[in-house]
């Protein structure tokens, strides 16, 4: 009988090859069959067409496992990851098993070190003239961070009085494009002070303990600028949750940046230092004690009020007539501000294509917010969604 049916729907994507769905149920079908080899095949049209759903991810991954494709299998893996998709780490643990590995693969990198003039760890923004002006709405996480980082820095006299000592520890999450990165800039502009921004990708090293020494320098470095706000961007990715690795891979990183934070054998005076994450539930509790980062700040999606200044400052000196600023901000519910900007510069888009139709100069209007907002949506909804889960 599943013969019957797999022919069937062979025959059937023969006449609709573009039918996604379709295609999806022959790859599940020939799996319930026992036909793994034949269904990686599907899941692998699937992938290459972008129509595969998030939650097939895993199950791909895993038949790519079992006919001992594991380079398939490790890029499933990584799409579940990037998707936000739980069970990645079974998935993983299932490769390493495949592969007879305890779930730790480790590169030493032989002979001495070179000097092949890469790029710094640490990305320095010497006088950043960015402040809190330029940051739209977000009252209240901009009075938290000026209470608890410019002020120390600022009125030091203050604070030692209460016993109250400048240091960082703030750590900002919420979905992307509200501003986190942005919020550190503007502080290290009210404080007059360098910007110092670890690079994430400067940092990761497939190398066995590469990154932990690159995390180092970046700490090194910025001790050197000092005083200075240190900006950790993407804290997940160097700070994930011990208990939630695979194998001992990753925990030497997070004893690491605990190590830097803790300032073990150095001093750490004049660092003010702030993190960002958008998946504060795959941190490790530790950073999350007393003296590291125990201020978790939320930056929530910009409110009505907050998005007509966003817009506003978008806006900015662009020639426009007419737009209605404020009922655009009450149909925009939920958007982040990068969002924002994006739905700007589509009805910008949408003004040049009219000059170029027109031969005229016409304003921004209304009718091009219109056909920008036709078919966006905010970018929020997925992390808001993913939230829930684990809230």
């Amino acid at each position: 009988m599943s013969d019957d049916r797999i022919d069937g729907l062979r025959q059937a994507l023969a006449v609709s090859p573009e039918n996604h769905a379709l295609r999806l149920l022959l790859a599940e079908t020939l799996l319930a069959a026992e036909r793994p080899e034949e269904a990686l095949a599907e899941y692998d049209a699937l992938l290459a067409a972008e129509a595969l759903p998030p939650d097939a991810l895993l199950e791909a991954g895993r038949t790519a496992a079992e006919v001992g494709r594991i380079d398939r299998a490790a890029t499933y893996a990584d799409r579940a990851a990037a998707a936000g998709v739980e069970g990645v780490a079974e998935l993983r643990a299932a490769i390493d098993a495949t592969l007879g590995l305890d779930g730790t693969i480790r590169l030493v990198r032989q002979g001495p070190d070179q000097e092949d003039g890469s790029s710094s760890p640490l990305e320095l923004e010497s006088d950043p003239r960015t402040t809190f002006r330029d940051v739209g709405g977000l009252e209240d996480v901009k009075k938290t961070i000026n209470r608890t980082i410019v002020l120390p820095y600022q009125r030091p006299d203050l604070y030692e009085r209460y016993g109250r000592r400048a240091g960082g520890g703030i750590l900002l999450y919420g979905p992307p494009g509200c501003g986190k990165t942005l919020l550190a800039r503007a502080t290290a502009g009210e404080c007059g002070l360098p910007f110092s921004n670890v690079r994430i990708e400067e940092i990761l090293d497939p190398y066995f303990g590469i990154s932990e020494r690159n995390l180092h320098e970046a700490f090194v470095q910025a001790r050197q600028f000092a005083p200075c706000v240190l900006f950790l961007d993407e804290l997940d990715a160097i700070g994930f949750a011990r208990r939630k690795h695979v194998g001992s891979a990753g925990r030497p990183l997070v004893d690491q940046v605990l190590q830097e934070l803790d300032a073990i054998g150095s001093d750490n005076e004049g660092i003010l230092v702030l993190a960002a994450t958008n998946a504060p539930w795959d941190l490790d509790e530790a950073l999350k004690r007393p003296g590291r980062f125990d201020r978790l700040v939320f930056v929530p999606p910009p409110d009505r009020a907050a998005r007509e200044e966003i817009l506003t400052l978008h806006l900015g000196e662009r020639p426009n007539e007419g737009i209605d600023v404020e009922s655009l901000a009450k149909r925009t519910p939920l958007f982040s501000g990068a969002d924002l900007r994006a739905v700007v510069e589509r009805a910008v888009d949408a003004v040049i294509d009219e000059a170029l139709d027109s031969g005229g100069d016409p304003p921004l209007a209304q009718r091009h917010f219109e056909q920008a907002l036709r078919h966006f949506r905010p970018s929020t909804l997925e992390w808001l969604a993913t939230a829930r889960n684990y809230v």
